[in-house]
């Protein structure tokens, strides 16, 4: 089953997919507040890391020379 598709038809079916979808799911909700959004993901993306423990020998050497 070696199934070839052109470029063109790529295309083409990309374009009929986007506008299938609707408008509305790329717009985000007026009532949403992004920036507290992006807070909070920002604060569970630091708790989910810090629960692990790295050690110094898997840190990588570098130096920041001016």
């Amino acid at each position: 089953m070696n199934y070839k598709i052109t470029r063109r038809e790529l295309v083409a079916a990309a374009a009929g997919s986007l506008l299938a979808a609707p408008a509305q799911a790329q717009t985000p909700a007026a009532s949403q507040d992004l920036n507290q959004a992006a807070l909070d993901s920002h604060r569970r993306n630091s708790e989910t890391l810090a629960q692990f423990d790295i050690p110094m020998s898997l840190e990588p050497a570098f130096q920041f020379r001016a």
